[in-house]
């Protein structure tokens, strides 16, 4: 039985702002090196790589600064609550992490600093605050776990989420 169903994507323009940035500046400045090396023959730095190494390592930071436009525009993290618990995918990072119902002694609703609590969005961990998975936003699931822990599921739609573990936790009862 699923209760609740939710898939975020990144969605915090001044994240996706400051990647583009960083990767644009640096690849535009290999780019620039490449060119003023390779078309115009001046040699691009205080002690410059050969032509060859130049190239590929142009390629091989185009291709890693891919990646992390990838991991940022393409990351997606789906939440689940059904009748055994709560079923987490992050991708590309992991595809599936459970929280079962009976690790779960009670939840709330609640906003928060993603940048002040957790050091940003993503999947977290603050020693203060405990786990947090979240892209987006400032509201989130807070659970507090039989064993002390704390988990952190970032979320747009707070009420339905609500609803969805009332249902959880007083099924049954």
């Amino acid at each position: 039985k699923i209760y609740f169903e939710e898939e975020q994507k990144m969605d915090v323009w001044w994240v996706k702002l400051l990647v583009l940035g960083v990767v644009f500046a640096s690849l535009g400045s290999f780019y620039y090196g490449l060119v003023k090396q390779l078309a115009y023959g001046i040699p691009w730095g205080e002690n410059p790589m050969s032509d060859t190494g130049l190239i590929i390592f142009t390629l091989v930071m185009t291709v890693l600064m891919s990646g992390v436009l990838f991991l940022v525009f393409g990351s997606k993290l789906k939440t689940s609550i059904r009748d055994d618990g709560i079923h987490l995918a992050y991708s590309p990072f992991f595809r599936k992490r459970f929280i079962a119902k009976e690790r779960i002694e009670t939840f709330g609703i609640r906003k928060y600093k993603p940048l002040k609590e957790y050091g940003g969005y993503g999947m977290r961990y603050s020693l203060r605050h405990g786990r947090a998975y979240n892209l987006s936003g400032n509201t989130g699931l807070q659970l507090y776990l039989v064993d002390g822990k704390k988990v952190l599921i970032g979320t747009r739609r707070p009420e339905s989420i609500k609803r969805a573990m009332d249902k959880l936790m007083n099924e049954n009862e």
